[in-house]
Order: C-alpha cells, then sequence, then structure tokens
C-alpha cells in the first residue's frame, strides 16, 4: 500500500509585475494624449532598431513639453516604487525606503504594423510603461499590442525537457513568455533586467505609451558596504 508523503512546495526566485491605476488617470491620459500626438506630428522619430514606430529621445526632455501631466502620473509611481523596495543589508542605512527619482522618459505612438522588439533597460532597478491609450480593441479579433514578457532563465527548461511541464500552476509558464494585455490607464512596473518586447499593434486607433527608468536616490554615505566592525571588535 502506498504511503502518504507530505511534500511542501516554494515556487523560488519570483519577478515582480506591478500593476496599478493612478485615481486621476483619465485626466493624465487626455493632457498626454494631445501632447504626444502633437509632437509626434511634428518632430520626427527618434532612432532606435528597437521601435517600429514613433518615439521621443530617451532623456529627460520630454518633462519640458509634457511637464504637468507627467508630474501627475509620477507622484503615484514614485510612491509605489518607494513602497515596494528597500535598502539592502549591504547598505550602512539598511531596511529604510529610498526615495526615487526618473532619469529617463519617453513617448512611443504604433499605429498598424508597430512592434517593439526584445530589450531590457540596462542600469535601471525599475523600469515602467504608463498606457495613455491601448486603441483599437476588439472582443473577436487580436490586435495585438501586448506586452510580451519573457522568463528570466531563458528557455532553458523548454530546451532540455520540451516534452515535460512542471505540475506547478506557478511553473507552467517555466522557460516560455507572459503575453499581458493593458489597459488605458494603467501603469506597469517591473525590473530593469527584465526581457520584454510589444506584440506587433494592427489597429487603426493610435497606441500611445509612456516608458520611463527609475534611480534611487541615496543620501551620502548609503554605498558604503556592509557595517564592518572595528579593529578592537573584531579580535574578541
Amino acid at each position: 500500500m502506498p504511503t502518504e508523503i507530505e511534500i511542501q512546495i516554494t515556487p523560488l526566485f519570483s519577478t515582480p509585475l506591478l500593476v496599478f491605476t493612478p485615481a486621476d488617470h483619465e485626466r493624465i491620459n487626455a493632457k498626454l494624449s494631445a501632447l504626444i500626438l502633437e509632437r509626434e506630428s511634428s518632430i520626427p522619430t527618434h532612432r532606435d532598431a528597437e521601435v517600429v514606430g514613433w518615439s521621443s529621445p530617451h532623456d529627460l526632455s520630454m518633462l519640458e513639453w509634457a511637464g504637468e501631466p507627467l508630474r501627475d502620473l509620477f507622484a503615484p509611481v514614485m510612491e509605489v516604487a518607494k513602497q515596494v523596495t528597500t535598502l539592502s543589508q549591504r547598505c550602512d542605512h539598511g531596511h529604510g525606503r529610498p526615495d526615487w527619482d526618473v532619469v529617463e522618459v519617453w513617448a512611443n505612438v504604433q499605429r498598424n504594423g508597430g512592434a517593439n522588439s526584445a530589450h531590457s533597460h540596462p542600469g535601471s532597478f525599475w523600469a515602467g510603461v504608463y498606457y495613455v491609450d491601448v486603441g483599437e480593441v476588439c472582443s473577436t479579433q487580436n490586435k495585438g499590442g501586448e506586452l510580451q514578457i519573457y522568463d528570466p532563465r531563458g528557455c532553458l527548461p523548454r530546451m532540455l525537457a520540451p516534452y515535460l511541464q512542471y505540475s506547478m500552476t506557478e511553473l507552467h509558464d517555466a522557460g516560455t513568455s507572459i503575453s499581458y494585455a493593458p489597459a488605458s490607464g494603467q501603469c506597469l512596473l517591473f525590473p530593469g533586467w527584465l526581457f520584454h518586447a510589444v506584440t506587433t499593434y494592427r489597429g487603426t486607433a493610435p497606441r500611445i505609451s509612456v516608458a520611463f527608468n527609475l534611480d534611487p536616490i541615496l543620501a551620502p554615505g548609503m554605498l558604503n558596504g556592509a557595517h564592518k566592525p572595528a579593529v578592537s571588535e573584531s579580535r574578541r
């Protein structure tokens, strides 16, 4: 007779994807939409090999021509980033919550055929995208434009055993990618190292988003590393 065995399953190495909607998103969307579409019609696209569509420069210049709605957008974004991040024990001020600042922000407009190839955001702890307008949405036909998020472990699980799948629901996506269909007004935060792409958009209305990178604001002395005991302490 088989003996019952209690199995404890602990999913490891989770990757966070934060999704939230700012309270004032409808007003923010109206202002950003008008400013971005006006910019698209008057300024050539920023050259980016990853993008099929229009994009503004990947710097801080957008804060000049879209400052007011961006400030309203980034206020809750900074608060969310602060709440979900702490300083590590390697920092002299461990267990505190750092403030955050935008170090890059740019607008994207994709029309029929637009897409973003797979990429990451090197040098940024948090990367994000805010959806001003997801464009044409059809309940009977996939119009594309989804955020495609790739397993950071790569395709190794599927390469080694493509005919097997972990029975735990949390691990069904091992070695694959996840397609996320956003809604207008949603903001997504994820680690800057997480590879992602945008599937080809097939709608008629423009699809408008704002991408950004965040860096922590660290006080002087925070990066001195872990506390090192004095000589007298280490000799005890």
